[in-house]
């Protein structure tokens, strides 16, 4: 390919790849998001019950509530209209009620901050991380991964689609210490979200500011339930 080709404007593609990989250090190995006393409670225990919570919750989670979020935090990046990011971040501070799942997004927002940081250095992350440090925003990965995803110009659906992966992707790693499931079967389970999550893009694509939402009370208090658990494999 020839200097002119236009494939140089998809350098983001490569960059994707990488901020996409677990290798990426955010720290997300140590945190199941729920998953570990959800399965405790229920008896989670095979790739079937695996693929069932994708189906329940997992799924339907990302169409009317983290992906949507996700949309209307990159357009107040693109439209540096940081004072309604910082609403955003607050509702986002909310529904994350249970606080060890409240943490483990501002961990890991941050950790993929500094990363960000130290290898797409930009304005807009200086920006973000000032006023982190003022207490006006919060942190959380869903609202630094907007702000990742901005500044490596990423499309929209391709910024969704690895969101809901790496989302999957975390669920099906701590499911292999948790259930008795082998890495193949982990992996016969997260190819059949990922079949499944094109079509939960296409729902969150149609989902407004003001019916983004989604009620799951019995495993937000199973999340809570965790910080006072016998014993623990994950923060959270």
């Amino acid at each position: 390919m020839n200097s002119g080709d236009s494939s140089h404007e998809e350098h983001w593609v490569a960059s994707l790849l990488q901020v996409s990989d677990p290798l990426f250090p955010t720290g997300a190995y140590a945190h199941s998001m729920g998953l570990e006393q959800w399965a405790n409670t229920c008896g989670l225990k095979t790739g079937d019950d695996l693929a069932a919570f994708f189906k329940d919750h997992a799924g339907p989670s990302l169409a009317r509530l983290e992906l949507p979020y996700l949309r209307f935090a990159r357009n107040c990046i693109k439209g540096n209209e940081l004072s309604k990011l910082a609403s955003l971040e607050q509702e986002i501070d909310a529904w994350k009620w249970a606080s060890e799942i409240r943490e483990a997004s501002t961990t890991q927002g941050r950790g993929r901050l500094r990363l960000l940081n130290k290898l797409w250095p930009d304005q807009r992350v200086d920006t973000y991380r000032q006023l982190l440090a003022d207490g006006k925003l919060f942190g959380h990965h869903l609202a630094v991964t907007a702000l990742q995803f901005e500044i490596l110009k990423v499309p929209e659906e391709a910024g969704l689609m690895a969101y809901g992966y790496q989302s999957l992707a975390n669920y099906v790693s701590a499911s292999i210490k948790l259930l008795r499931i082998g890495p193949e079967s982990a992996q016969s389970v997260l190819h059949d979200g990922l079949d499944q999550l094109p079509d939960w893009v296409d729902q969150s694509l149609t989902v407004g500011r003001e019916d983004a939402g989604w009620f799951a009370p019995a495993f937000d208090i199973s999340c809570a339930q965790h910080a006072t658990a016998f014993s623990r494999l994950f923060i959270s």
